[in-house]
């Protein structure tokens, strides 16, 4: 998916399209058998998903709106990062994969000692692989503080392909590398995943671990948070200029590096990298 492509968007087409099929099943359900009852259900489950599907794109106009206002009157600072953090009770799934989105926060201050936080949209990538620098760009008019958007293109643009909610086909990797159709890619940093199994239970994306508390085996971050594991994701540009986000396979345990710089290969086929297998096995010996 395209790194621009709106989550909002995507979700109020998702549930526009199940709204559609629940109406339709309940409308040839009442004129071909005459259940009503289960038209009934049918239709009234239809039209919350409905109703959820115009709230998602209200939602979406509005932001988008909004973007365009501010970026349109040309109005911006110059913002330190300060953080870069997920949402940990927030998940989101694409094509059978899912994620927390992550986020930055950052800081300006003018030139009377006054300071102002941001924080950006949701982010669909880890984007600390791939800072040029310590400062983002926001659109905003400090006579009103809250009503701002910060402009993460300098990090990733608007364009780039997202292939890491493709499965990083295993089962293909032999095929994929005996073809020997491959890029040279680099390594732009690790995203920690998994679910994590305590006392019987599946806890799906982070935990917070209880202070002291270790499981042997598991990846954590600085903020105590355990995973089962990582991706290392991966960043091509194309001739023709597009940008290009792979994900490896998914490996148990703690990274045992950054991960930012190294040359790798993706190994593909089919039509705009379709298929693919990041070959990590030279950066993991």
């Amino acid at each position: 998916m395209k790194n621009g492509q709106s989550v909002l968007k995507l979700l109020a087409l998702i549930f526009a399209g199940v709204s559609a099929v629940l109406l339709a099943g309940g409308t040839a359900g009442a004129l071909y058998s005459g259940i009503w009852l289960f038209a009934f259900v049918m239709w009234l489950v239809g039209a919350v998903f409905l109703l959820t599907s115009g709230i998602l794109f209200a939602v979406y106009k509005r932001t988008e709106g909004k973007k365009r206002k501010l970026t349109a009157a040309g109005k911006y600072v110059y913002a330190q990062i300060v953080d870069i953090d997920v949402s940990p009770y927030q998940e989101i799934h694409v094509d059978r994969i899912s994620m927390n989105p992550f986020f930055i926060r950052c800081r300006y201050t003018d030139n009377n000692g006054k300071t102002y936080d941001f924080k950006s949209g949701m982010l669909l990538y880890n984007p600390s692989g791939l800072l040029r620098s310590r400062q983002l760009k926001v659109y905003v008019d400090l006579s009103r503080p809250d009503n701002y958007y910060v402009d993460t293109n300098e990090i990733l643009p608007e364009g780039a392909v997202l292939h890491k909610f493709k499965f990083d086909s295993e089962n293909n990797a032999e095929r994929l590398k005996a073809g020997g159709n491959y890029i040279q890619a680099v390594t732009c940093g690790v995203e920690l995943a998994g679910r994590i199994k305590v006392n019987g239970m599946f806890k799906p994306g982070f935990l917070k671990l209880p202070q002291g508390m270790e499981l042997p085996g598991l990846a954590a971050d600085e903020k105590g948070r355990a995973f089962a594991g990582y991706t290392v994701l991966c960043r091509y540009d194309a001739p023709d200029g597009t940008v290009h986000i792979f994900a490896s396979k998914g490996i148990w345990g703690e990274p045992d590096s950054p991960h930012v710089g190294e040359p790798v290969r993706v190994y593909y086929d089919g039509k705009g990298y379709r298929n693919y297998h990041v070959d990590m096995e030279p950066l993991l010996k």
